[in-house]
Parts: structure tokens; sequence; C-alpha cells
């Protein structure tokens, strides 16, 4: 239904407005690369082995980290200083954190010894030359490493970040609310299985087989441009391929998904957000594995415990074997200005490849996330107590399994504008300005002219 499109359109159509209001008062080269190279020659030099001292816990010294959750880190931080009693780490929950950390990468100063860095954003820090290149430190780890995110973090051949961690797409459903309306979840094979199911859902204006987020874009629209089933934005050599014929035919089966109705249209962790996945409103969503956090800690209602489930993304085919990691990807860096990346090489291996760490093991499974070095997997250790509580499953072992497959997603320093470009495409599409076709290849053409301004 129309409707449902305009009402799409108009929320998006505020929120970019927004977003360009404060873009404008964005320094003018915070989308492109830094001026200054730095050389490997010039970086920092860290053992490749491991020292006798941290082999004895006698290591010492002062860290910072960076990132976005106060939280993530603590307990390893907390393991880490407890096994090297000589040690401090703190870290600092940074706000605008992209902005703020590429500033301070080209200025060189007021630096972490280590940050997180999201894999949309990790090209555009990585290209400056201000991070340490890690090539020699993870040769002993490399082969045990999640390819997809190996081949998507080389610049030139080289490697600038450890992939830590990653959360596939997966399409999280109301296990009552299916059963409710007669929705068998072995049945959504294909996006169009998805379509003709999902209409059981709507069995009046409140109820919805899925939401979409029209301030972060449809989790479901990007989920499906970068699954195997698309060709994301960007190939290995920042060649355009937005506008791929896969991706022409993923728009189209989106558009005829609000068409139908199908859609709800919620602001991402707004109240309406958590009425409608809270109250089962909307019978699935797809987002990724990280997802599992908020049922279990944020809803309120009690109908949530033991009724979520998750299935793999629906493809074009029902023979494919779908699956798509672009959102939630996790590296650390170290820049070449850190103060200790010694110590800050310490602390990163042992918080992403201390595999038969307790307390290692767990922090990923808090976080609903999946560790990117594949010695995990050889541990038997159980799944997060209050997870498996609420849940009823190892929702790890099943995130593991939705996430084979996965190829490697490409995002260029110019990702982030790009996806606004296509954000606005979107918005017209939505409205019935233009066709699937249309707004594709005109988000290719201007990301083009993205590109030749470098």
């Amino acid at each position: 239904m129309l409707n449902e499109r305009k009402r799409l359109f108009v929320l998006l159509a505020l929120v970019l407005v927004f977003a360009l209001a404060l873009g404008a008062c964005k320094p003018a080269d915070s989308g492109t690369e830094a001026e200054a190279e730095v050389s490997e020659a010039d970086a920092p030099e860290v053992e490749a082995e491991e020292s006798d001292d941290a082999e004895a816990g006698a290591l010492s010294g002062e860290i910072t980290i960076w990132a976005w959750d106060e939280v993530a880190n603590q307990s390893t931080m907390d393991s880490f200083m407890e096994l090297n009693p000589g040690v401090t780490v703190e870290q600092e929950t940074v706000l605008e954190y992209e902005d703020t950390f590429f500033a301070s990468l080209v200025a060189g100063a007021g630096l972490p010894d280590a940050a997180w860095m999201d894999a949309h954003s990790y090209q555009k820090m990585a290209r400056t030359g201000q991070l340490m290149p890690l090539d020699e430190l993870l040769a002993p780890y490399k082969d045990d490493i999640t390819p997809a995110l190996w081949e998507a973090s080389l610049v030139d051949g080289h490697i600038y970040g450890v992939p830590r961690r990653y959360a596939p797409q997966v399409l999280w459903y109301r296990i009552d609310r299916f059963e409710e309306v007669g929705i068998d979840p072995a049945s959504l094979k294909t996006w169009d299985d998805f379509m003709e199911q999902g209409k059981k859902a709507l069995t009046d204006d409140e109820h919805f087989m899925t939401c979409a987020d029209p301030v972060y874009l449809p989790y479901i629209m990007e989920a499906m441009l970068f699954s195997n089933d698309g060709t994301g934005f960007f190939d290995a050599d920042d060649n355009v391929v937005i506008n791929s014929p896969e991706n022409v035919v993923l728009m189209e089966k989106y558009l005829a998904m609000v068409d139908a109705g199908l859609v709800k249209s919620v602001g991402g962790w707004e109240a309406d957000w958590y009425d409608a996945l809270d109250n089962a409103k909307c019978a699935s969503y797809v987002i990724p594995y990280w997802f599992g956090f908020d049922p279990m800690n944020d809803f309120e209602n009690p109908d949530n415990k033991g009724n979520w489930g998750m299935l793999p993304l629906p493809s074009l085919e029902s023979n494919d074997n779908n699956a798509s990691i672009w959102q939630g990807a996790l590296y650390w860096v170290i820049p070449t200005k850190a103060e200790n990346p010694d110590l800050a090489w310490e602390f990163v291996k042992y918080n992403t490849f201390a595999y038969e760490d307790p307390i290692v093991q767990a922090s990923f499974d808090e976080e609903f996330v999946l560790p990117a070095y594949m010695k995990f997997k050889e541990v038997d250790y159980p799944f997060l107590p209050a997870a498996m509580e609420f849940y009823g499953a190892n929702l790890r072992e099943q995130a593991y399994e939705l996430s084979e497959g996965a190829t490697a997603n490409y995002m260029p320093p110019e990702f982030m504008e790009s996806q606004d470009i296509y954000a606005v495409e979107l918005t017209k599409a939505l409205a019935g300005e233009q066709s699937a076709q249309e707004a594709l290849d005109n988000t290719a053409e201007q990301i083009k002219t993205l590109l030749d301004a470098r």
C-alpha cells in the first residue's frame, strides 16, 4: 500500500534534513583521507613474540583504550589487570566516536593506545597512514581469523586492525506470534515466502510482519544488499557495484514488502520501536545477532522470555545459502603515535585471542557477538547462563551456523557518505518517485563522483 511507503518516506525525509543540517557543521575534511602518510618504518615497533614478562604476568605500565560502550570491556580489563598487577587499563567512552578518532589521528594528538573501530569506518582510519601496521603481529593468528573479516581489513595487502568480533544478520522472530497467526518458520526460505507468509501477520492495524528503521536506514534493506544474494556498495578494488542487477532485484523485493503493508516504520530504540518489538506487534525483525541483548535486558513484557528465535536471512532462491555480516564487525586499532603500543598490543591480544580464558569467552556472549578468532569454536564452553535461561537455546551456536559462507563486505573511506546518498535515493523510491533501478543508478553515479574527488 502506498500509504506505508509515504509514512516511511516522511520519517526518512525528516531524518535526512536533520542529518544534512548537522553535516554542514562538520569540518570540511571529515569525509576525506588524511594528507599525512606515515610509513611502516615510522610506526612504533612491537615485538611479535610474547615477552617473558607477559608470560610471567610481570607486564607494567598504563594504557588508555577508547570504545563507545562503557561496560563491554570491563570484565576483560579487570581480568588483564589481575593477571598483570603492574598494569593499569583505563577506558574512555567517546561520543561522536568516528569523527573524534579521525580528527585525533589527523592531528596526531589526544589519541588512545588502542581503540575499537567499526567496520564501516575502519578503512577510512586505516588509509590515513596513522595506524600501526599489524602484519607481523597477526601472522601467528591469521589462518584462524574469520576470512571475511580479514579480507575486508586489508589495505594494499597490509592489515591495520585486529578483527575482534562480528554479528551476522539474522531474521529474529517471535515464536508465539508466528504460532498465533499460523506462520511456519521453516517455510521462510525465500523473500517471496516471507511476503506471502507475512500477510498472515497483518491481523489488524497494529500488527505487521516486520519493522524498518528510517533513522539508521532499514536494516532489512541493507542486510539484503550485503548478503550473498547482493553485491554491497563496493568491490575489493573500490569499484561501485551498488546498482548491480542483483541489488536491483533485492530493492524491488523490499519496495514490494512496503507496498504490501508488511513493514511498520519505527525509529530505532525509540518508544515506538520498543512497543512494537516488546509486544510482538512486529512478528519478525532483520537485525544482527547482537539484538539478542535487548529482549533479555531492556524489554518489559514477560512474554519475551522463551519466545524469540533466529532464522537465516531469506534468499532469492530457495536453495541459496544466504548470509550477511555487513553490520557488527569490529576491529582493534593501535595509533602509530600511541604512548604505549607494546602494552596496548598485549591487552588487545588477550582481549581477542585468549580463547581458553573463561572471562574472554564470556565477554563475547555478554555482547551477543561472535569471536573473529575461530579457535574459540574448538573449545566447549557454556553459553552465557542468563541468556540460556531466557532464550532456552544456545544462540551462539545458532549464530555461527547462520554466518557460514558470509562474504567480505568492502567499505572504503567514502562508505558513510555513500550511505547518505543511498538514503536520499531510497527515500525517493519509497515515495514512488522512481524505480529501484533508477534509485540505484542515481546512487552509483553520485558515489562515483565522490570517489573521483579523492
